[in-house]
């Protein structure tokens, strides 16, 4: 995405004057803004989970719903009422989804995003409250959370590239793009949507204390909804759209991010249906719906695939199921110093090795936990699977922006819609393929996953190319290079 600059700014590339703070971060203010966006992302997406893993000791409301002598079960025992509240989330991201590439060219990131976290953490410390009052008021409040993460795929790719430098800019990726796999790029190379490890990381092994503890699980909600609403305040007042008008960066830093990025002074109408009809994209959008299926079964229903099925207790299913992610980050980081590294083979060669090592990786995975009755085994194939997916976005998100260039915005953007589809269905079949969470139920479903898998992935390396497509140029540069060619 651009910045918006105004018809007076547009022909030249010179940043407006701006007064410059006596302390400017040790000439790395890029790192805290990393560190402050990092934290909102991840807080963000910890919201949207919490549901996925509390379901799991909200015991209290059938014992309550049971002495008041009800006559209908509690709707927390209804497999189709969980799995609309598993749901809700992904309908609200789709809502917000839909208005959020003309948003963030109108109002900016900044004002963006701090919308969407202000719908998170009302949607989160208002559920307590809610579960209470009414099954529909809890609907609302996860819709709200869904609000809450609708941007963070395009975002993830946005911040990156306003403020990273160009040597650093998978790094810097690979770091942000770790709120989501917690729990999903945009703008250029590298890694996103199975990025949010350190959600799962810093809210697994806090959620089971807290379910376990006297606190219960309320605790949760209230906690992580007054530290959302806290760290969303401090990016409103820190952040800004634009490096060179933050009055916390200095010459040199400016210096730093600006090397070697092209200055778009015009923002370009986005050509929708080039996009749409090119099958470079296509391919890419495919490959990561299978990817991306494997990944968000596993993040949706880890929690409940350890507990029911592996029969792990609560505060353990906490720590266990945080393990991978915490690996994911690791293995991430890594091959986001590698990838800024590598010089000796082609761009399409690393990313088509990412894509497959991630879905060779997840495949075997699902198919020992299809086969195995062994719990540790499963587990270790569980924490295998979810380690080995971090590189699919590497691998689609990298094609993408070497193919659309500055339109790599609404390819991404197409990219959360099919991500939240896929959550929005997921919980759907699950409900379908495992109503009673036995081990033969959930064996059929990742043996269904795995196939599906497999041929959402096949096109990839013969349909995409690391070539730019002719639609990013600009109309004068076409222009030109055809009277060049009569």
């Amino acid at each position: 995405m651009v910045p918006k600059i105004s018809d007076s700014e547009a022909t030249t590339t010179t940043t407006p004057k701006r007064k410059i703070s006596n302390f400017v971060f040790w000439n790395q203010t890029r790192i805290f803004i990393l560190i402050l966006s990092l934290t909102c992302l991840t807080l963000t997406q910890i919201n949207s989970q919490i549901f996925t893993f509390t379901v799991i000791c909200m015991d209290d409301l059938i014992v309550e719903n049971r002495i008041s002598n009800a006559t209908e079960p509690h709707w927390i025992e209804g497999t189709t009422e969980k799995s609309i509240l598993f749901s809700a989330t992904a309908v609200g991201a789709l809502v917000g989804l839909i208005p959020s590439v003309p948003l963030l060219n109108r109002l900016g990131v900044r004002l963006t995003l701090s919308i969407c976290g202000l719908c998170s953490t009302l949607g989160t410390f208002f559920t307590p409250i809610a579960v209470s009052w009414s099954f529909y008021l809890v609907v609302l409040c996860r819709v709200l959370q869904g609000l809450g993460i609708s941007v963070i795929l395009t975002v993830l790719g946005v911040i990156p590239t306003s403020w990273s430098p160009k040597s650093e800019y998978s790094t810097y990726l690979a770091i942000l793009s770790c709120a989501w796999q917690v729990s999903s790029r945009a703008h250029m190379p590298h890694q996103l949507f199975q990025s949010f490890q350190f959600s799962n990381v810093i809210f697994m092994p806090i959620s089971g204390i807290l379910c376990d503890s006297s606190l219960g699980w309320r605790s949760i909600y209230y906690a992580f909804g007054v530290l959302t609403g806290f760290f969303y305040f401090v990016f409103y007042m820190f952040y800004t759209d634009i490096p060179g008008i933050h009055k916390n960066v200095s010459e040199k830093e400016l210096g730093q991010i600006s090397e070697g990025k092209p200055v778009h002074a015009v923002r370009e109408a986005v050509p929708y249906k080039k996009i749409c009809t090119d099958r470079c994209v296509l391919a890419a959008w495919v490959s990561f719906l299978g990817g991306n299926l494997g990944f968000i079964t596993l993040l949706l229903y880890g929690p409940t695939y350890l507990r029911e099925v592996l029969q792990f207790d609560v505060r353990s299913t906490g720590y266990i199921n945080a393990l991978p992610y915490a690996l994911c980050a690791v293995y991430k980081f890594s091959a986001g110093k590698i990838s800024d590294r590598v010089t000796f083979a082609s761009d399409k060669a690393i990313y088509t090795f990412w894509l497959f090592s991630s879905i060779i990786g997840l495949g075997i995975g699902y198919c020992i936990m299809a086969w195995t009755s062994d719990r540790i085994v499963a587990f270790v194939a569980f924490a295998f699977a979810i380690v080995t997916s971090g590189l699919i976005i590497m691998a689609t998100v990298k094609c993408l922006a070497m193919r659309c260039q500055q339109h790599t915005h609404f390819a991404v953007s197409a990219i959360s819609f099919l991500s939240y589809c896929v959550q929005f269905i997921s919980p759907l079949g699950v409900g379908i393929l495992c109503p009673d969470n036995t081990p033969e139920q959930w064996s059929r479903l990742f043996i269904i996953i795995t196939v599906i898998m497999i041929v959402t992935n096949v096109p990839f390396p013969w349909l995409t190319t690391q070539h730019a497509a002719d639609y990013t140029k600009r109309k004068d540069s076409r222009e030109f290079s055809n009277v060049e060619k009569c």
